[in-house]
């Protein structure tokens, strides 16, 4: 088996996860639901003597519209028009007895994001871990992120990021699709891939997904969400599924996170048409580098 990367302090018993969630539709919603839960049961389970503390912040200027009810987690009857992330907070904060922070507005700047991790005063047997999770499938606020993770005054950060790809959008009406043509979209839109970049006291342990797909910095045809870059984006619709199968994955890396403060992977590569995933291991030399550190 793996050996893990150990993010928890041994000298620290008590543990503040500042985690900050930046994207609640396809992808964010599912996440959030998930994450909510698994707050709840580590709660109910240490019986009020918790050993850990979730500053949980989600962010997002969006509004849910009726095309979002059949693939992310909003009412139909209630959520339209409403902002996502009051919706989603209110529902699931009150479900699951959470204080849930919510921020109606895009990331779009590194003053935000400073904003979104300002240190907080702790004890000196208190660890605070600082998590950004990316779910929004956009590059120019992944090139943003990047940003920050690799400014010299974030020392400690975990930056989780989950992207999906979109179904195949082919340049004709569907009436003119050849049996090839049907091939294609229906064999797409199932991959994706979660990916967490680590960097502690200064140093980068794990590159984050903007190093592992280079093309990301690259892109230069992206715009902010609620922004237009000039050109059309087409815009490829999801499967509920891939959405589904890249939040599990996620919360799989927030569970050892807070049920033990470690990370198995680097990043994991899947596929939800044949519920397969291809993870990558973190090598055995950079487990060793973050002890010495």
């Amino acid at each position: 088996m793996a050996n893990p990367l150990l993010i928890k302090q041994k000298d620290k018993n008590y543990t503040i996860f500042k985690c900050v969630l930046v994207g609640t539709g396809a992808n964010g919603s599912h996440f959030f639901r998930g994450l909510c839960q698994m707050i709840r049961t580590y709660l109910d389970k240490e019986k009020g003597r918790a050993s850990f503390h979730v500053d949980l912040t989600i962010v997002d200027a969006d509004r849910v519209e009726a095309k979002n009810i059949g693939n992310q987690l909003f009412d139909g009857e209630t959520d339209i028009g409403e902002k996502k992330v009051i919706a989603l907070a209110d529902r699931y904060g009150e479900h699951y007895q959470l204080d849930i922070k919510r921020v109606t507005e895009y990331v779009k700047d590194l003053d935000m994001l400073r904003a979104l991790f300002t240190p907080e005063e702790v004890g000196k047997n208190t660890q605070v871990i600082n998590i950004l999770i990316g779910m929004v499938d956009n590059n120019r606020s992944r090139q943003l992120f990047d940003s920050y993770f690799f400014n010299e005054e974030v020392k400690d950060l975990i930056w989780i990021d989950a992207g999906v790809e979109g179904i195949e959008v082919l340049n004709k009406p569907e009436h003119e699709y050849t049996p090839e043509d049907w091939e294609v979209v229906h064999s797409s839109g199932y991959g994706g891939q979660v990916v967490a970049g680590v960097k502690v006291k200064g140093q980068v342990l794990l590159e984050p997904v903007t190093r592992v797909y280079r093309n990301i910095l690259e892109d230069a045809a992206t715009a902010f969400p609620g922004e237009s870059c000039g050109a059309l984006i087409i815009n490829n619709p999801q499967r509920c599924m891939t959405n589904q199968m890249a939040a599990q994955i996620a919360c799989t890396y927030m569970n050892n996170l807070l049920y033990t403060g470690t990370i198995y992977t680097h990043y994991v590569n899947f596929n939800s048409q044949h519920a397969g995933s291809r993870p990558v291991f973190i090598k055995e030399e950079i487990i060793q580098k973050c002890k010495e550190l």
